[in-house]
Formats: structure tokens, C-alpha cells, sequence
């Protein structure tokens, strides 16, 4: 379900920015010295900025959050990068202190959805590695792979999407609903699939590619992504909407399912058992916490609009 765009840091400075931030979420939540559960004996401070210290452990958690992002990957000089960072981090947050900017309610609206944020990864993170066991693996290759291998085909899919930001914005729904009938009465009119995919496609993936969605089991799509699909007969295309967007797809072929092994599909299967996990989780908590939308009418106290 990712859904933020990835992007390469443009240079030092905006890496130090970054890093600066990620550190002070972790100062914040008091936890920079505990994230790899080390004793003061074994999390040694290697350096001191007008009394505060900053530990081993410290570096190595700013590491593992934007390491790859720095200009060097030379161990030395990435530790040295991250050090001057941690130093930054703690001089301008005294500066910050001294002009009284964390008093500002914007700022106080940031560090909050920051801490927040971090809890919920840290959260989500347990969840997910506490539900990847061999076991689960193994459980779910059986259900995905092995099970689904004797009663339905495997399809090469193409598809164009178009996206849906806000699926409760009703004029968001129509302008995509709206740009997905003029491609697929673009197809219907003779146009070949695979040019108006590249032309109008929202999915940067499959786009490049002429909408490929490569072949596709049961399992890798979203249920009313795989219902629609796996109606068609080849050659076929059909139009529908799922809470991501409106989709266009074209069912290239089918053929009966070779299973890979468990090893083959081990780590793409840890994936799903990770995923499934944090769903799961998300679904329990929304279900049971009360909402309350004070923005818009008639809606529920689970967040879901109320039915007339």
C-alpha cells in the first residue's frame, strides 16, 4: 500500500536537514539511546555539545535512516557526515530553545504529528516483524501459492490507472473516472493498449512500459483489483474502480500456475506476512476507536459517513 513518492536527497545541506530532523524526532521521544537495546556500559558517548551527549547508538540509528542518502558511502566518512549532523542537530535546537520558536503552535502542531508519526512506524515495525515467523511463511505459501495453484490460472495483465487522492472527494472521483472513459474510448476506437497507457497512465511503474503489469496471481492483487481481472477473457478490457483509482485493464493471456518453491518466494512471502499484520492491526484500531469528523455532516463515530 506505499503511497508517498521516494526521492533522492539533492545535496549535503538537504541530507543534513533531513538528518537534523529524524535525530530531533528521536531526541524527542527519548529513545536514541535505547532503539538497540544498549547498556550505558555498551552505548559509549562519543562526543559532548555544551553538555549534552551524544552516543554511539545515536549514530548508528541516523545511519540506518538516511546512510544511503549521503554523498559518500565510505564508511569513515559517513560516520563523520552523520557525527557533524548529530552535532547540528543539538546546536540548533538550543538556538531553537533560546528564541523560543518550539513554543510557536505550528511547531508544536509538527513535533506532535512528527512524534506521532514515529511511534507509529516504530509500532508498525514490531508488529510486522513480530508476525514473520516460518511458520506464518510457510502457512501463507500454501494459501497464496500452493492452494490457489490448482483452481485459477495466472494472468499477464496490462493496465492504465488513474489515481483517486481523496476517495471521499467526490469531484477527485469524477475528474478520474472522467479521464479513464476518454482512454478507453480511445482503446474501443482501435488505438492500440499499450500507446495510451504510455500516453495518459498515472502509475509511474507500469507507464514506461506500456501499462505491463507482468503476470499476476490472485494473491498479488487487491480483491476488487482480482475480481474484475480474472472475469476477463483474454484479449478482453474492462473498466472499474477500487479505493485506489479508476483501472483499465487488458488481459494479455492466461496460463496454468507453476508454482515457485517456498525458497524462491520466501522474502516476497515475509513481505506479505508483514503487510497483512499491519493491516490487520490498523483495521482493529479504527474499528474500535471512537471518531469524530467535526469538518464534514452526517458522519459516523468510526469515521464512515452515516447512510440515509
Amino acid at each position: 500500500m506505499n503511497v508517498v513518492p521516494a526521492f533522492r536527497m539533492s545535496n549535503t545541506v538537504t541530507t543534513a536537514r533531513a538528518g537534523a530532523a529524524a535525530v530531533w524526532l528521536a531526541i524527542m521521544l527519548g529513545t536514541a539511546g535505547q532503539t538497540f537495546g544498549q547498556s550505558p556500559g555498551s552505548d559509549p558517548v562519543i562526543a559532548v555539545v555544551n553538555g549534552t551527549q551524544i552516543h554511539e547508538s545515536e549514530v548508528k540509528m541516523v545511519d540506518e535512516i538516511i546512510g544511503r542518502n549521503l554523498p559518500t558511502q565510505d564508511f569513515v566518512e559517513r560516520r563523520e557526515s552523520i557525527l557533524k549532523i548529530l552535532i547540528d542537530t543539538v546546536l540548533l535546537a538550543e538556538v531553537a530553545k533560546e528564541r523560543k520558536i518550539e513554543e510557536d503552535a505550528d511547531i508544536q502542531h509538527r513535533i506532535t504529528f512528527a512524534r506521532n508519526q514515529g511511534l507509529m512506524n516504530h509500532v508498525l515495525s514490531t508488529v510486522s516483524k513480530q508476525a514473520v515467523t516460518e511458520e506464518a511463511i510457510s502457512k501463507t505459501y500454501d494459501e497464496v501459492v500452493l492452494r490457489a495453484a490448482k483452481s485459477e490460472p495466472e494472468l499477464h495483465l496490462r493496465h492504465i490507472v488513474f489515481f483517486i487522492p481523496e476517495p471521499k472527494d467526490d469531484a477527485a472521483v469524477k475528474a478520474a473516472e472522467q479521464k479513464a472513459n476518454q482512454a478507453l474510448d480511445r482503446i474501443k476506437k482501435g488505438e492500440d493498449f499499450a500507446a495510451v497507457a504510455t500516453d495518459v497512465s498515472e502509475d509511474p511503474v507500469t507507464k514506461a512500459r506500456g501499462g505491463d503489469f507482468d503476470w499476476r496471481l490472485r494473491g498479488e492483487l487487491g480483491k476488487e483489483y482480482a475480481d474484475a481481472a480474472f472475469r476477463l477473457k483474454t484479449g478482453e478490457v474492462s473498466l472499474f474502480k477500487t479505493g485506489v483509482g479508476w483501472h483499465i485493464v487488458k488481459l494479455e493471456d492466461q496460463r496454468a500456475r507453476k508454482s515457485l518453491s517456498l525458497e524462491a518466494l520466501h522474502d516476497r512471502l515475509a513481505a506479505l506476512v508483514a503487510s497483512k499484520a499491519q493491516l490487520e492491526l490498523i483495521d482493529r484500531v479504527r474499528t474500535d476507536a471512537k471518531i469524530e469528523r467535526l469538518d464534514k455532516p452526517n458522519t459516523a463515530d468510526n469515521g464512515a459517513p452515516k447512510e440515509n
